[in-house]
């Protein structure tokens, strides 16, 4: 599995805005084209939406992309308006033999 963490840096005073865009918007889009979101938080002293959207593989994360982006082009959208940076990082799941921590 192939997990995208997703930093955005959401302009000052837009948080609201922005997360009733995500939640109406972005998250109903990623459903359309089988992405899925494993997770959202909030840091709101430092204006920061974090999220987790998932894939297969690589080959499955390319093709759910390049779906992602063709179906907001058919439907005209704008996405990160409210957003002054983006940080993504790519990871992958690790499964240790040990499935509880202390």
């Amino acid at each position: 599995m192939i997990l995208e963490l997703r930093t955005y840096t959401v302009n000052k005073d837009s948080m609201d805005s922005f997360l009733e865009h995500f939640e109406k918007i972005s998250i109903p889009l990623h459903a359309a084209v089988g992405i899925k979101i494993e997770a959202t938080y909030v840091n709101r002293p430092q204006n920061e939406f974090i999220w987790i959207r998932s894939f297969e593989n690589e080959e499955d994360r390319a093709a759910k992309t390049k779906a992602f982006m063709e179906e907001r082009a058919n439907r005209n959208l704008q996405l990160g308006q409210n957003v002054a940076k983006m940080e993504h990082k790519t990871m992958e799941v690790v499964n240790f033999e040990q499935t509880t921590f202390s």
